[in-house]
């Protein structure tokens, strides 16, 4: 806990989740921390609205159960709780559709990346994310 972790309250949506995300496995990695010690380092970075999530999850699991489900486990049941399938829809809709204004490659590039991070299954594996950039450009263009 030295490293100061950013805490993950359980608001700002989605990329606020995806920061924490981000943030969470640097330390993991400056860190050296076990798999077997991520989730309990994650969860006591919980405050308000997601400590009191993450309560509840324990009171039905069990400590012991939640803190060995793997980070994986924990990442999936959060994005379940603080990022509704709708709002993915969304995102997926606008990756989908997403088309470059004038001659601006720098934004279109961008918002791009930004949209593949946020929606991964969609351009995984890295083949179809490339398509899916360079199909969008030649739609563009013609």
């Amino acid at each position: 806990m030295n490293v100061k972790p950013t805490s993950f309250n359980g608001t700002g949506g989605f990329i606020a989740l995806t920061r924490w995300f981000e943030k969470i496995e640097s330390i993991f990695e400056i860190c050296l921390c076990s798999e077997a010690e991520k989730v309990k380092y994650a969860a006591c970075t919980f405050i308000d609205k997601a400590l009191n999530w993450w309560n509840g999850r324990v009171k039905s699991l069990t400590l012991l159960v939640a803190n060995s489900m793997g980070r994986e486990n924990m990442k999936e049941l959060l994005l379940a709780e603080y990022f509704p399938r709708g709002e993915l829809q969304k995102l997926e809709h606008e990756l989908l559709n997403l088309k470059m204004k004038g001659s601006d490659i720098a934004a279109y590039t961008s918002r791009f990346d930004d949209l593949a991070l946020l929606c991964p299954r969609m351009v995984t594996p890295e083949y179809k994310k490339i398509e899916r950039f360079i199909w969008r450009l030649t739609q563009l263009t013609t």
